[in-house]
């Protein structure tokens, strides 16, 4: 929701976002979230930064950092 409202703001010609994460626990001690963000639509790769740089700030991932690290990788379809 926040990198649609921020690219919309924007007027960027992001068409939709989809995220997949998944759970990693390979150990009792090791743990952590990886995070794949999609962004469809036509975006330059200034644009694609800004948009990662933005999820790293919003408030649902803030609030699950701080128990657990989030490992983000952005594409583009």
């Amino acid at each position: 929701i926040t990198l649609r409202m921020y690219a919309e703001r924007k007027q960027w010609p992001l068409s939709g976002v989809d995220v997949e994460l998944s759970y990693l626990a390979p150990d009792r001690s090791t743990r952590w979230i990886e995070r794949m963000i999609t962004l469809h639509g036509p975006l330059d790769d200034d644009r694609r930064a800004k948009l990662a740089e933005i999820a790293e700030k919003t408030p649902v991932t803030k609030a699950v950092r701080a128990g657990t690290e989030i490992r983000t990788t952005i594409q583009q379809t």
